[in-house]
């Protein structure tokens, strides 16, 4: 398996999310106190809750690509019926050596 071919678009999608929300919230908690900021979404505060939302979704799915990323781990071809199929088949052909097991 390439390096391109393991490359999770959560990571980017996540760091993206996060950092805009630490702005986004950052922003909101900075001007939490001028009401007047506020007057048009009726007092509600959307910089903090929509910070908070998308620095939430940003870690979530950090975690996910790094939960993926630890469970992903190279397996023997003979773990699978097709990669057990693959390797008799090579043997027969003389395309691999049979390795001596220690």
């Amino acid at each position: 398996m390439t390096s391109m071919m393991s490359f999770d678009i959560r990571l980017p999608i996540g760091g993206l999310f996060t950092v805009l929300g630490l702005i986004i919230g950052g922003y909101g908690l900075a001007t939490a106190s001028n009401p007047a900021h506020y007057e048009s979404s009726q007092g509600v505060n959307i910089n903090l809750w929509w910070g908070l939302v998308m620095l939430l979704f940003g870690v979530l799915l950090l975690a996910a690509a790094g939960r993926s990323r630890r469970a992903a781990t190279a397996r023997p071809a003979r773990e699978s019926a097709a990669g057990a199929a693959t390797e008799e088949r090579e043997k027969r052909l003389g395309l691999e050596r049979e390795r001596k097991r220690e």
